[in-house]
């Protein structure tokens, strides 16, 4: 399990959650992007919550290993779905010019 800090406050959750966690808020970062995420964890009483945080190119996240009794929860489908959104973040996408006219014909009449 890993603690997690963000904005003076943490929050207990799976090694696998935190690490997609970071790499999600590292492709944000590189995207000039910001992003609402509701994270399964755990509350201090043990009790599971989801932590509602904003995340961005200015998010500074730590993370510490800790040591707990809780069995860490089945979070398959969250990570699964944090990586797609993380990949969505890194893939190049294509620009379209919509401008009406453009064209990549060149016309070397005018070159002498």
């Amino acid at each position: 399990m890993m603690r997690v800090s963000y904005a003076g406050a943490s929050f207990l959750t799976s090694d696998d959650i935190a690490n997609g966690l970071f790499r999600f808020v590292a492709a944000l970062g590189e995207n000039h992007e910001a992003e609402s995420l509701e994270i399964p964890a755990f509350a201090d009483d043990g009790k599971a919550v989801l932590v509602r945080m904003v995340v961005g190119p200015a998010s500074e996240l730590v993370g510490v290993p800790e040591e707990s009794v809780l069995e860490e929860p089945n979070t398959v489908d969250f990570v699964s779905e944090l990586h797609k959104r993380t990949l969505a973040l890194s893939s190049p996408r294509p620009v379209i010019d919509t401008e009406v006219g453009f064209s990549t014909a060149y016309d070397w009449d005018d070159l002498e």
